[in-house]
């Protein structure tokens, strides 16, 4: 294998690594730190709209591909994936992530 091929496979497999967790650290970090802190649901607004009332959480706002919602009680985000939620992040990143509808 050439010297340049291996330097490609070593740079694909260690932006692969970091890729991973960063989305790792991205879905962890919902389940660390005090109840009320702003999460996103991500996926279809309806759906996610229904999700978080389900899980007893207030909907913030909702943004092109995900819905902030927060909740003051423990265990919002467990309620969020038992509900339905395909994934959560945590919220004040995912604002800066996804856009405000009609923008």
């Amino acid at each position: 294998m050439s010297m340049i091929i291996e330097r490609a496979l070593r740079f694909t497999a260690q932006a692969a690594l970091v890729l991973g967790l960063w989305v790792g650290v991205m879905l962890a970090m919902p389940f660390v730190g005090p109840a009320g802190r702003l999460v996103a649901v991500v996926g279809d607004a309806a759906q996610a709209v229904r999700i978080v009332a389900e899980a007893g959480g207030q909907v913030v706002e909702v943004r092109r591909g995900a819905t902030l919602a927060r909740s003051d009680t423990p265990g919002f985000v467990r309620r969020l994936y038992a509900s339905g939620a395909p994934a959560v992040i945590e919220g004040r990143i995912a604002a800066g992530c996804f856009a405000k509808k009609g923008a």
